[in-house]
């Protein structure tokens, strides 16, 4: 999520060519659904009521995947980071950096705002925690703040330090989650709020997208610099090392295909992999999206992906590289039928 500003190099960028191994599902691109300019960042799919939460610069865009209405500003605010859904469905929580808030609403149509929660640091991701049923909002400098999503209260605070990214939990009371200065994995004791693990991962550059595999029992944590590290989530062994694109900044990963989605911003890329087992991830195909293309998610469903992406223009007076009016969109992909 820190690359929300971090373009330049999308200006130079070429689309590579696709590889695909024998029996690849052959993943590409069926739709392109028009969204209002200005940044994005990650993507969420809520089942319950099959609406698509993006969150923007100016908050939380909706798509109801049934219906295909978009509301461009479900939830008003500024920088948004993420969306998690609670347990049930009807509730969720979006992390909004601008206003160092997360921001507890109905996923149904009125989107109503329940709760505003204030923290001490801008929060770049969040995290369910089940057994102690409780969110971990993790800050941009090393503090990640407890809150009690059915109360609607704050719970403490703990200090882990570092630059915290994106974070995964195993659902039995272990949360991971990726810290960018030092490139290691924090583990944490969720009941004991200690941590139990800090696991530097070699020749790592900038960590930033994360999935746990349970039936494999593996955080896998995406490297900016072309890489996709595989941990053993109990003693953070490094198992495998998995080439991937350059620029990637979600691990989007399908519980029920077994499958893990990275796309990279800066060539353009979406690495398909099948995760067989925790030594055993098959590249199964590297195919074409759009250069700028780094985060997304997938409806458990249809299968279907949805990947936010623009065109960029030149430099700004800032050195970076803004999306090109009219150019925002959604990448709608699919395997081959």
């Amino acid at each position: 999520m820190r690359r929300l500003i971090s373009f330049a190099a999308l200006l130079a960028a070429t689309i590579a060519a696709p590889a695909m191994a024998a029996g690849a599902p052959g993943y590409h691109i069926v739709d392109r659904i028009p969204m209002t300019d200005g940044w994005w960042d990650y993507a969420t799919i809520e089942p319950v009521h099959n609406n698509l939460f993006v969150t923007r610069g100016n908050g939380v865009f909706k798509l109801d995947l049934n219906s295909g209405l978009m509301d461009q500003r479900f939830i008003p605010g500024s920088e948004g980071r993420g969306v998690i859904e609670l347990p049930g469905g009807d509730k969720a929580i979006a992390v909004l950096a601008g206003n160092s808030s997360a921001i507890e609403f109905n996923t149904d149509d009125e989107g109503k705002v329940l709760h505003k929660f204030s923290l001490v640091q801008q929060s770049d991701s969040e995290v369910y925690e089940p057994i102690g049923k409780q969110v971990w909002l993790m800050g941009g400098h090393g503090q990640i703040a407890i809150i009690d999503p059915e109360k609607m209260t704050e719970m403490g605070s703990i200090e882990v330090g570092g630059e915290l990214e994106f974070s995964q939990t195993d659902g039995k009371g272990r949360i991971f989650v990726n810290e960018v200065e030092s490139a290691s994995v924090i583990a944490i004791d969720a009941r004991s709020r200690k941590v139990v693990g800090r696991w530097k991962m070699k020749d790592c550059e900038d960590p930033s997208g994360m999935a746990y595999v349970e039936h494999a029992d593996v955080v896998m944590s995406v490297c900016f610099n072309n890489m996709l590290k595989v941990l053993d989530a109990r003693s953070g062994r490094e198992l495998l090392t998995i080439p991937v694109g350059k620029g990637a900044d979600a691990v989007i990963y399908d519980k029920t295909t077994h499958r893990a989605f990275i796309p990279s911003a800066y060539d353009g890329l979406l690495t398909v992999l099948q995760v067989n087992g925790p030594t055993n991830v098959q590249v199964l195909e590297q195919v074409p999206t759009q250069v700028g293309t780094r985060t997304g998610a997938i409806d458990p469903k249809t299968g279907a992906l949805y990947l936010p992406t623009a065109r960029f223009g030149p430099f700004n007076k800032a050195g970076d590289v803004e999306p090109l009016p009219g150019t925002v969109q959604l990448l709608v992909m699919r395997p081959q039928p």
